[in-house]
């Protein structure tokens, strides 16, 4: 008893705060739900999203000293569009980037494949290109080092489709469906980060399309060696000295805009559930003027005997602020199992916290006392306003 009557002479008004609370114990305990449903709702959405964030953002990796190219279409009056890339321009885009790896791409518009027993089609993406294995790794098979007849499936359309190396398959090439290929092997998954969408494409050689021109390029440097954007630079200058004739896309610009775009969706979702902790407010504010209203008596004696108004003010106030410590004190932990949860389920460590996950969590607690003190103080202020004579007649 002795650290409880020396909390009482130290912070006699805490702990008169904490007994008028208990005497009205449900309405005490629906504030602090109150205030933890808010708590939770920020700190979850926060690290909930965070994670979700880590989850896509790995799609990224090894894609980043990765660019494309396309061509910037200035038709001419009565001509056609330029829609393509020769080899002349690859062999520019090669010297231009100091070396880096630029492999032309043929994407024909025909995007259909079927087994040679005439199976249904299959309607997937079908892309030339020169040498996969710079940019991909087999799942199963093998990527020929002299890439000329067999083809390379996706991940995606060889689980959809039960399709394995060995298997033979027809693809609408130049126009007409060609005799079989045979597949090579099955790449890797890749992720919607991919600047080919590999997972969904079949990938055929560059020596069985007959017209030499090029639909884009796909850059790739070692990072250790040279920057990306370097070599996108280079590029850049090489093509578009008078006007702009090709678009140069890095993969990290790419990131960028998708961490941007997702910062602004989770901001938008904590703002949703910042909404519980107004709910909150009003809850405690009725729990406030509720307990002044019954305590009238109460306080109209303390201030005939003297009490001074501040004092009321801050006995009420303190029982609003112990009531979204409580809250936030109850709320962190369940935002943080909740998070740690999401955490396993999409990142695989349920520890796998970021800075700024961890910062939604303190601003959910934060947030969550200075509403219930904010609510705390009209009420606070109107009941200590009110003249003794007034309430003890």
């Amino acid at each position: 008893m002795k650290p409880l009557r020396r909390l009482a002479v130290q912070f006699p008004t805490l702990v008169l705060a904490r007994r008028n609370l208990s005497r009205a114990t449900a309405r005490t305990v629906l504030a602090v739900v109150a205030i933890v449903i808010g708590v939770v709702a920020i700190g979850a959405i926060g690290t909930g999203g965070e994670a979700f964030k880590q989850d896509q953002l790995e799609a990224y990796e090894g894609f980043g000293g990765t660019a494309t190219v396309d061509p910037v279409f200035y038709p001419e009056e009565g001509g056609e569009p330029d829609t393509t890339f020769t080899d002349a321009e690859i062999g520019r885009m090669r010297r231009a980037s100091g070396g880096a790896t630029v492999l032309p791409v043929v994407e024909p518009a025909g995007s259909f494949v079927r087994s040679p027993e005439g199976d249904p089609l299959l309607t997937v993406q079908v892309r030339g290109l020169g040498d996969p294995g710079a940019f991909y790794d087999a799942r199963a098979g093998t990527i020929p080092a002299n890439w000329r007849r067999s083809i390379i499936v996706g991940s995606r359309v060889a689980n959809d489709n039960d399709i394995q190396p060995g298997d033979r398959m027809a693809v609408l090439v130049n126009g007409e469906f060609e005799r079989s290929f045979r597949v090579a092997a099955v790449l890797e998954p890749q992720g919607f980060a991919d600047p080919l969408s590999a997972d969904q494409t079949v990938f055929v050689p560059l020596a069985q399309f007959d017209d030499g021109e090029y639909g884009r390029a796909i850059v790739r440097v070692d990072p250790q060696v040279r920057s990306v954007d370097d070599a996108a630079a280079g590029i850049e200058a090489e093509f578009n000295d008078r006007r702009r004739t090709v678009d140069v896309s890095t993969v990290q610009d790419q990131r960028q805009q998708f961490e941007q775009f997702f910062a602004t969706v989770n901001q938008f979702l904590i703002g949703i559930g910042a909404i519980s902790l107004l709910v909150a407010a009003v809850t405690i504010a009725n729990t406030m003027l509720m307990s002044a209203i019954e305590r009238e008596g109460e306080i109209g004696v303390f201030r005939a005997v003297g009490y001074p108004k501040r004092a009321v003010i801050s006995l009420l106030v303190a029982e609003a602020t112990i009531l979204g410590i409580v809250g936030a004190a109850i709320g962190a932990p369940v935002a943080l199992g909740i998070g740690a949860v999401v955490n396993q389920v999409l990142v695989g460590d349920p520890l796998a916290f970021t800075d700024a996950g961890l910062r939604y969590v303190g601003l959910g607690v934060g947030f969550g006392i200075v509403t219930a003190l904010v609510a705390g103080i009209y009420p606070a202020w109107k009941a200590a306003n009110r003249p003794p004579v007034e309430v003890l007649g």
